[in-house]
């Protein structure tokens, strides 16, 4: 299970005199069954042992994290810690231990306390397998505490819950009721970066049932699940501008215009592409042979099969610049909307009566 290059660290770490241990995703997603790449290690080294084993790094050691890249994995190596004091919704205070118990402890849920060492036992102190076994999400402490230490933890608490499908346990409900007014608080790409992973894991219903959708701006009650963030997105109303790529925002907008009208037609799916075209297909109930159907018909697929050139076209109608630029759209449309064949004859012919 525990790939070569991590297994090596894990050994190196040991074979300086300290402990390594794996925590949190890949103990839990291989205690479900589930591939990932999460990997976090757990030692009593100190920031200046790991310094003096893998070498300096550019990253604050701070909070005693020492991030190693090793092939195509990148490796959290974490001191043992307890968190005393949190600020801003992370821990201003800390204190380095050597007790894997105390570090245990101050992790947010009991199915992220979980370790696995080189030979892929697992190092249980506290009985928390039980939780990942029958699928319950709790937190490791009053979960009202919890929160309040650091509130994005509500939104992690969901996401968890939406990916694994965990059932959060009573007390954890409650407490994200009672402070789910808080979320505002958190910085926009945090909230923006949790949600994309609770959309993506059909976690849009257990915001609605736990009454988050308000706090969050968000408008509508119901979404269409697609496996595609554009496609989530574009059928969202929120009252908050949630921070997005331009190449998101171009893609939304061109999908928000196909789901507004409710169809898409030969031109959309030359311009917006057969994948975000399937997309809005699937979200307006419109059959996917439909799409294929139209993309095989389709004549060109791109401005770069018209068999007549930029230039010639402009040694033919005289024309540059804007002029230029509008007539070859019109060839194009003409072209995609099987108005005009794609040959040189017939362009010719259309540019010179045009």
């Amino acid at each position: 299970m525990i790939p070569k290059q991590i297994k090596n660290i894990l050994n190196t770490i040991e074979q300086n005199g300290f402990e390594a241990y794996l925590v949190g995703g890949f103990v839990r997603d291989t205690l479900l069954h589930q591939k990932t790449n999460d990997f976090d290690i757990a030692t009593n080294a100190l920031p200046k042992d790991l310094t003096k084993i893998f070498g300096p790094q550019k990253q604050n050691l701070e909070y005693g994290s020492y991030h190693l890249k090793v092939s195509s994995y990148t490796v959290d190596i974490t001191t043992y810690r307890k968190e005393v004091s949190y600020e801003n919704h992370r821990p201003i205070k800390l204190e380095f231990t050597q007790n894997i118990l105390e570090d245990a402890k101050r992790r947010d849920f009991t199915v992220n306390a979980l370790y696995m060492n080189k030979n892929e036992e697992l190092m249980d102190p506290y009985g928390y397998e039980k939780d990942v076994k029958e699928k319950i999400l709790r937190t490791i402490g009053n979960p009202k505490v919890r929160l309040q230490e650091d509130i994005t933890r509500l939104l992690r608490a969901v996401r968890f819950a939406s990916s694994y499908d965990f059932t959060m346990e009573k007390s954890l409900k409650e407490a994200i009721l009672k402070e789910k007014k808080r979320i505002s608080e958190i910085p926009l790409p945090v909230i923006k970066k949790e949600l994309d992973a609770i959309l993506l894991a059909d976690g849009f219903s257990l915001l609605k049932n736990l009454h988050l959708l308000k706090e969050l701006g968000i408008k509508n009650t119901n979404i269409i699940y697609v496996n595609d963030l554009v496609g989530l997105w574009s059928q969202i109303k929120t009252t908050i501008p949630y921070p997005q790529t331009k190449n998101f925002q171009k893609r939304e907008k061109n999908m928000k215009k196909m789901l507004n009208c409710g169809t898409i037609n030969i031109l959309d799916l030359y311009h917006y592409g057969y994948y975000d075209c399937f997309i809005a297909s699937s979200i307006l109930k419109i059959p996917s042979s439909v799409i294929e159907k139209m993309w095989e018909e389709l004549p060109i697929h791109s401005r770069k099969e018209i068999v007549l050139s930029a230039l010639e076209m402009k040694e033919i109608s005289g024309l540059q610049h804007q002029k230029l630029g509008n007539l070859i759209q019109e060839v194009e449309t003409q072209i995609v909307t099987h108005k005009l064949k794609n040959t040189k004859e017939d362009i010719e012919y259309y540019l010179k009566k045009r």
